[in-house]
């Protein structure tokens, strides 16, 4: 049993690796936007990795919950069994995967955190000069009577 468990947190460890790889292609387009100033994609993208980091969320909530009954079935046994070897070998490859992607996410999204404070900060400054977002504002024309 406790083989079976440890192999399913593998298995969800490794799932979630494949979101932050996803989550992490989507923010990196996030990041293009921004610069871009493009709304409407700015708005797609943080719908989508809205969504991927729900579905983390619940992924993780079941991989805590994996550990939790593994941890309770343990420590009911008299005698503790040890794993198969190979299935160690297969948790340890995914925990590592997990937080080295992890790592790499937490990077850009400290890079992108910086450009998207400093947008806000460009926009909230064109609001209280000009009195309308930067996106709307157009200098006026001057004409030569």
């Amino acid at each position: 049993m406790q083989n079976e468990l440890i192999q399913k947190v593998a298995n969800l460890m490794s799932e979630q690796a494949q979101a932050y790889s996803r989550l992490q292609k989507t923010t990196k387009n996030l990041q293009a936007s921004l610069i871009q100033g493009d709304v409407t994609q700015i708005e797609k993208l943080t719908r989508e990795g809205e969504s991927e980091l729900l579905w983390m969320r619940s992924r993780l909530l079941e991989i805590t919950s994996e550990l939790t009954h593994f941890a309770e079935t343990r420590a009911t046994q008299a005698e503790n069994q040890p794993l198969e070897e190979n299935i160690r070998e297969e948790f340890d490859k995914s925990a590592k995967g997990l937080i080295e992607i992890a790592k790499e996410f937490k990077t850009l999204t400290s890079r992108v955190t910086g450009l998207a404070l400093g947008g806000s900060s460009f926009a909230t400054a064109c609001i209280q000069v000009c009195g309308v977002p930067a996106s709307t504002y157009r200098k006026p024309v001057l004409k030569k009577y």
